[in-house]
């Protein structure tokens, strides 16, 4: 599958979500007409009404409702991309005009990364790239540097 199309699908299932979470509906409500070559513009405008009830309905007590329905579109949107091909450059206007219209919907990327055994290392990178370097060597005597819990 292209990495464009996950892509576009990935940030668009998510910049939908901000937009209908925040209460920004004027670009948002255009995304149905994507559907329109495949007939299926009223159904995808019911869905997107169902989301945004669902968003405003359920974010204070199900914080997590928001990923579950970026998810739905992401799957949605990567659908559609993949059959509707064409799709690809309006989709990309429609999220340009979103994210124009408020501040708040722009793409984000959150990581969580854990380090927990000793002497482990955890590295990550969003959007850019890591270097590593060796290590000094460990004194005369010792086979490592000791760890944090290791005695001395």
């Amino acid at each position: 599958m292209s990495e464009v199309i996950e892509s576009l699908a990935y940030e668009g299932g998510t910049v939908l979500v901000t937009a209908l979470a925040t209460g920004l509906v004027g670009a948002a409500r255009r995304l149905p007409q994507l559907w329109r070559r495949e007939g299926a513009e009223e159904r995808m405008a019911a869905e997107l009404e169902r989301s945004a009830r669902e968003l405003a309905g359920s974010q204070a007590e199900n914080p997590d409702i928001g990923a579950r329905v970026a998810v739905v579109w992401e799957t949605r949107l990567r659908d559609l991309l993949l059959t509707d091909p064409a799709a690809l450059g309006e989709l990309e206007q429609l999220l340009a005009e979103m994210r124009r219209e408020h501040r708040l919907v722009s793409t984000t990327n959150t990581q969580h990364i854990t380090a927990s055994a000793p002497n482990s290392t955890a590295q990550g990178v969003i959007g850019g790239s890591i270097h590593n370097h060796a290590a000094p060597a460990a004194p005369p005597g010792l086979d490592a540097f000791p760890s944090s819990d290791t005695p001395v």
